[in-house]
């Protein structure tokens, strides 16, 4: 099945591999996926250009459906026949958020979200692994060591039920973007408090979804931020590939 998608996530994984989301005409969502190991990051390039990106509307042979709740929009899709077909202008990209707009994070998953231990919902319920909120307050960026001892950035924020949200941000592009505002000289700190100050002067969406089951917790998905958009655009154009190092 040929479909065209409006890409919205595309997320950092494991081992330099990706993750991807997008919607169709009618506002279905999809998740176009491999198996295993999986997409890589050179995977998203044709010809040494890049293709697949945040707002670049791409043509997919989507093959087979493979919905395991809540993971419904995963589609294996061919690799080998991916096509650009263009870019969409910054001026209807809100619009396209928009169309998946929910109230606050619970609506997104409607199902319990479990705070004992991080965020998450259960495996093998829900309707759907991925939505878009607008904050209603943005507390601040977090830029820290995890257990693994590699540097995150996680997102605390307010949505409009007042339900308090700290979450990894997986969002490639937002990833590289701080990275590029680390110099041996920029403590982490300052690299968080720059990033904070940027997402408190603008209109943010946020994309959230959820992780899939892992080796220490099968039956959980974390929650985490998959996409973080802004208007005016903090990217100023630029995309992922514009800022690897």
């Amino acid at each position: 099945m040929k479909k065209q998608l409006v890409i919205t996530d595309l997320t950092r994984m494991r081992s330099g591999r990706v993750c991807i989301a997008g919607y169709d005409a009618l506002g279905n969502c999809f998740r176009p996926m491999l198996p295993h190991p999986g997409i890589t990051e050179r995977l998203l390039y044709q010809n040494n250009e890049p293709i697949i990106f945040p707002f670049a509307v791409v043509e997919f042979d989507l093959q087979q459906h493979k919905s395991q709740p809540p993971h419904t929009e995963d589609w294996v899709y061919a690799p080998a026949r991916v096509k650009f077909v263009r870019r969409v202008e910054e001026a209807n990209r809100s619009q396209i958020l928009k169309s998946s707009l929910f109230n606050n994070v619970g609506a997104i998953f409607e199902q319990t979200i479990h705070t004992d231990f991080g965020c998450y919902v259960s495996e093998g319920q829900g309707r759907r692994s991925i939505g878009t909120i607008q904050p209603k307050t943005i507390h601040k960026i977090f830029y820290e060591q995890g257990e693994d001892e590699a540097w995150n950035y996680r997102l605390g924020f307010y949505d409009s039920s007042d339900a308090y949200y700290r979450l990894k941000i997986v969002d490639l592009t937002w990833n590289y973007y701080g990275d590029s505002l680390r110099d041996e000289n920029t403590e982490p700190a300052h690299v968080a408090e720059k990033l904070t100050a940027l997402l408190k002067n603008k209109t943010v969406y946020l994309r959230i979804g959820l992780a899939r089951g892992w080796m220490k917790f099968p039956d959980r998905c974390y929650l985490q931020v998959t996409g973080i958009h802004t208007f005016p655009d903090y990217l100023q154009g630029r995309i992922f590939a514009d800022l690897k190092i």
